[in-house]
């Protein structure tokens, strides 16, 4: 079957003269005609900006943590504080209570009462019993003496002096998280300046140790709930900035990819050749396809612009098969095809070329029918040929027309014999 032919129990074969027509043709929707390249550089379509880089949101994350961590630990401390505060205000209540029941001004700056005493030992045993205390010592504030001491501590070695700063900082109550040198067990010793005859003015200095389990679940319970929250915060984040990327990443593939064939465009040849070209020696050199397909607009007009949609992504289905990484297959527009292949020569790039020429011209099934369309094809290599990426297409795009007029299939360009290509070329990316 000839190319450009359709074969199917309703249509009637088509020729090759129906793909070669001059190039100054009206052409389908789907099939833009190719401009001069002395008016690409006001054509060329601008670059789309690459998307912002992982170090960038990286930063932004390492940012996004350091100010969750930052404020987990700034509540941790505030939460501490305020559950010793608490703590404190509750056990300088339980004392003040204690000590308005059993104490006198006369017991602190004198002696204390041996009934008042009784009263208090009484008050302390029953406090410890049910766990709310497990000490209680009562110091004077005029001359720093002890006054009072609980039973379970009075006939052991006398408590520790409170240090100088509870005795002249008496203008509030403090905590401060102890262990039991007996037990071991964790306590909160609540440090509690006491007025006793009601003047403003503190007479007794109240130290209370009472287990400090309430407190320490109480904590627990508000740092697991500050944690789960400053955990999710930072899982937010985390999925907005994939989120983000994942978007910037979509678009920059939508900006360097054809939308029909899911082929790269131009752009993504320009940056291919950014790479591959400036790398390009004598002794490794890279080389560019340029491909046309002979044919496609017999298909586009006899049986419509979806058989040749279709016909375009099978040949560029083929052409990616045979053109795997690190080579560029790329789709310029219309039926033309680039390729791009780094570290290659030009009997490389022959033998490429004529593989996807092979490739292109199998038949297509369409409709129920098989379509069949030609290939010619210009190579051109660099640095030999050209350095730059529009000057190597202008080399390919030499020969393939050279290729298209001589039915030749496949020719390299050759500078000495090419003539000049006719003036409408492809637009340089």
């Amino acid at each position: 079957m000839t190319a450009g032919t359709f074969e199917s129990p309703i249509s009637a074969s088509l020729t090759a003269r129906d793909y070669v027509t001059p190039i100054r043709r009206t052409v389908p929707l789907n099939y833009p005609a190719r401009r001069s390249i002395s008016t690409c550089v006001t054509l060329r379509r601008a670059g789309t900006a690459a998307p912002t880089s992982w170090r960038t949101l990286l930063a932004v994350l390492a940012l996004i943590v350091a100010t969750v961590v930052g404020g987990v630990a700034a509540l941790q401390r505030q939460v501490r504080d305020r559950s010793l505060d608490s703590a404190a205000q509750s056990a300088a209540v339980l004392t003040a209570l204690v000590i308005d029941r059993n104490l006198t001004l006369n017991d602190i700056t004198a002696s204390l009462h041996p009934a008042n005493r009784a009263q208090l030992d009484t008050d302390v045993v029953l406090l410890s019993q049910h766990g709310r205390l497990t000490g209680l010592t009562i110091w004077a504030l005029s001359d720093g003496q002890l006054v009072y001491v609980d039973p379970y501590h009075a006939y052991g070695e006398a408590p520790n002096r409170p240090p100088d700063a509870a005795f002249t900082d008496t203008g509030r109550t403090t905590a401060t998280p102890v262990t039991d040198p007996d037990s071991g067990a964790d306590l909160l010793e609540v440090t509690h300046p006491y007025d006793v005859n009601g003047d403003d003015d503190p007479d007794a200095l109240a130290v209370i140790r009472v287990p400090s389990g309430d407190v320490d679940a109480s904590i627990g319970r508000s740092l697991w709930m500050l944690y789960a929250g400053g955990l999710f915060v930072l899982l937010v984040a985390l999925g907005a900035v994939w989120q983000v990327r994942r978007r910037q990443l979509d678009q920059d593939h939508a900006a360097m990819h054809d939308v029909l064939t899911g082929l790269g465009n131009r752009e993504l040849l320009r940056r291919a050749a950014g790479t591959a070209l400036p790398a390009a020696t004598a002794e490794d050199p890279a080389a560019l396809l340029l491909l046309d397909l002979n044919g496609f607009k017999s298909v586009n007009d006899g049986f419509g612009h979806s058989a040749g949609d279709q016909l375009l992504c099978t040949v560029a289905e083929r052409m990616d098969l045979i053109c795997p990484a690190p080579a560029s297959v790329i789709r310029l527009g219309g039926d033309e095809f680039a390729v791009l292949l780094p570290a290659t020569g030009l009997d490389g790039a022959l033998a490429v070329a004529r593989r996807l020429a092979a490739a292109v011209c199998e038949p297509v099934p369409i409709d129920g029918g098989r379509v069949r369309v030609g290939v010619s094809a210009g190579a051109a290599v660099a640095p030999h040929h050209a350095t730059e990426l529009s000057a190597l297409l202008h080399c390919a795009d030499i020969a393939m027309y050279q290729a298209k007029r001589t039915d030749s299939g496949v020719l390299a360009y050759q500078p000495e014999t090419s003539e000049p290509a006719s003036d409408t070329k492809v637009v340089a990316p």
